[in-house]
């Protein structure tokens, strides 16, 4: 590096997915000219920009005689697998350690990582904070990236208790108010991040040792379902009268039908109890206050929820997640 004080060289394993490309996007625009290099694997079909500072090498993930010397000399390692890619996850960390690469950006994009009730309650989360063990007991270090629901995809799923094509809610009388985070958002936090120095004497929060082995967190939007459903109906250009309002149910019951649905194997209750625990009052989905202090170091500015409100109705409907 040029300069010590600052990261040059960052590797991204799945910058075709979709905090992946948002990243990507933010870091090949950053005043930082970082070197990119995308790692990928033989079957990949996604595709890239072509950057001269973007340099592109495939190789089998399991195979540490690609990876080792594939992430030598990269100052930091961007994890975005999706969720049937996680398995990977674990000999991506190993040869990332093993390489010597200062920081490790495992795949996170999800609730607050440190709220460890949070965590026991959720099966998907649980992987989560294994891989970060992973690497501190191989004597390297993390950086976690809290966002929350990801706005776009969620609020076209419905997964908030809103349904904009349908026109139906369920508003939890138990739910709280809750962070969101737009994946472009995402992506610019994450490039801000990597741009910090690495010490940072006048500002210590303002650095990535401040950050290491620990959380940023990241989010647009500060909202109730209330305000969530307020806004579909402007994007929608409808009345109160126009929706089918459901005030009979609790986030604790909730948590119970996907419980019971998680026992018979079947995913969308995991996918349920994963957002019973953003929207329930006091079950983790509110970490305002951090985000604040991180969005303040990073220059994020919150988001403007009418707007992309109205920018999902427009793109119309998502296929289900699951069968």
């Amino acid at each position: 590096m040029a300069d010590q004080n600052y990261l040059k060289n960052i590797a991204i394993v799945g910058a075709g997915g979709n905090v992946g490309s948002a990243a990507l996007k933010h870091l090949l625009a950053s005043d930082r000219n970082f070197n990119i290099t995308i790692l990928t694997q033989p079957t990949s079909t996604s595709t890239f920009p072509s950057h001269p500072r973007l340099t592109i090498q495939k190789g089998t993930f399991t195979d540490p005689n690609f990876l080792t010397p594939a992430l030598q000399n990269q100052d930091a390692l961007l994890l975005t697998l999706g969720f049937r890619a996680m398995d990977l996850q674990p000999s991506l960390l190993t040869a990332a350690v093993h390489a010597g690469v200062q920081y490790i950006l495992p795949t996170e994009y999800a609730g607050d990582g440190l709220n460890d009730a949070m965590i026991d309650a959720v099966p998907v989360f649980q992987p989560k904070r294994a891989a970060r063990r992973q690497i501190e007991e191989l004597g390297g270090t993390w950086i976690g990236i809290a966002t929350n629901p990801w706005a776009d995809q969620s609020l076209r799923l419905g997964l908030c208790g809103i349904d904009l094509f349908a026109r139906k809610a369920v508003l939890y009388s138990d739910a709280g108010r809750f962070n969101m985070s737009t994946l472009d958002q995402v992506g610019l936090g994450i490039a801000r991040v990597l741009s910090l120095p690495v010490q940072n004497p006048q500002d210590k929060r303002a650095s990535l040792e401040f950050y290491g082995k620990n959380f940023v967190y990241i989010s647009s939007f500060h909202v109730t379902q209330r305000e969530l459903l307020a806004s579909a109906r402007r994007a929608t250009q409808t009345s109160a009268e126009e929706w089918e309002v459901d005030e009979g149910d609790t986030v604790r019951e909730w948590i119970g039908r996907c419980q019971g649905m998680m026992a018979k194997g079947e995913m969308k209750g995991a996918m349920g109890l994963t957002f019973a625990y953003y929207l329930g009052r006091g079950l983790g989905g509110d970490y305002q206050a951090k985000a604040l202090e991180d969005m303040k170091v990073l220059g994020l500015q919150e988001g403007d929820l009418d707007a992309v409100v109205k920018a999902e109705v427009e793109k119309g409907p998502m296929g289900p997640l699951f069968g």
